[in-house]
């Protein structure tokens, strides 16, 4: 299963996977962790071989979850080393809601993948981004956590609507975050955890401020056909040719192949320039 769903809860547009608690509005806190199943906590345990509980293995511990019983399924989340600290869903929430919630109704999504590795929220910001006219970009402050270890202590700006794994991890895995994510470690850390992500908060919008009066004046700055077509070509120069290729047939063959390809690269982009993205090409996600 590529969307790794274990329990999640969704206001507005079903996801493609089906799956999760419909909510007629945004969720407060406490309604998230509801919905989203994330009201429980996680600990850690030694790990010892079958048979063997003397044998202790001294590099590694369990983490699992408290809500169930030994020998329940889903109860061993992760696998981590002996100075991972974990950070609880309640306390981790309750940071992330003290940045923008503070008790309102902000939460479009959130859940735990698989038996609750990794867990996340997604939170709409109070103004979008709105480059022209109907032209909306709709921003979300997204936190992620995860009790296995493959995940770091993560809040992010993203215009990524998160419902399953898959988006969560286009959200995640975003070019160009340098200084525009707050990530730490699962250290124990965490009393510095709330004015750290504060200040993180603070930069992220003045960012997401700064970013919607940059799209607007793109979007007001004429720009004529020759003039996109000539930083298209600079974008996407026509390659050179091998050396080679008048005497190698193979080269010249692949050299042609490559030249056929960013050009039509080229119409198609000029294309949606001029025209858009025909309706039955955008994904269902993302109309």
């Amino acid at each position: 299963m590529a969307h790794n769903i274990g329990q999640m809860f969704y206001f507005g547009e079903r996801p493609w996977h089906k799956l999760g608690e419909e909510l007629k509005a945004p969720a407060t806190l406490e309604q998230a962790l509801a919905a989203g199943g994330l009201d429980w906590e996680v600990t850690l345990l030694p790990i010892v071989p079958a048979g063997e509980p003397e044998s202790r293995i001294g590099h590694r511990v369990a983490v699992v979850r408290t809500d169930k019983k030994p020998g329940e399924t889903g109860r061993v989340v992760g696998v981590v080393h002996p100075g991972f600290e974990p950070l609880q869903n309640r306390q981790g929430a309750r940071m992330f809601d003290a940045l923008m919630g503070k008790g309102k109704a902000i939460y479009h999504t959130g859940g735990y993948l698989k038996n609750g590795e990794v867990i996340w929220l997604l939170a709409r910001l109070p103004s979008d981004i709105r480059v022209r006219g109907d032209d909306i970009l709709e921003t979300y402050l997204l936190f992620t956590n995860s009790h296995d270890g493959s995940v770091a202590i993560d809040i992010r700006l993203t215009t990524v609507r998160v419902v399953c794994q898959n988006t969560l991890s286009l959200a995640l895995h975003q070019r160009d975050t340098a200084g525009k994510v707050f990530r730490r470690a699962h250290n124990g850390r965490y009393a510095l955890l709330q004015e750290d992500a504060r200040a993180f908060f603070d930069f992220s919008m003045r960012h997401s401020r700064e970013t919607g009066n940059l799209f607007t004046r793109m979007a007001n700055k004429p720009c004529t056909d020759k003039e996109f077509q000539d930083f298209l070509n600079q974008l996407m120069p026509d390659p050179g040719k091998p050396a080679s290729a008048d005497r190698n047939p193979a080269v010249q063959r692949a050299y042609e192949t490559r030249m056929e390809t960013i050009r039509a690269n080229r119409e198609q982009i000029v294309g949606v320039h001029r025209e858009g993205i025909p309706e039955h090409k955008i994904p269902p996600a993302e109309r």
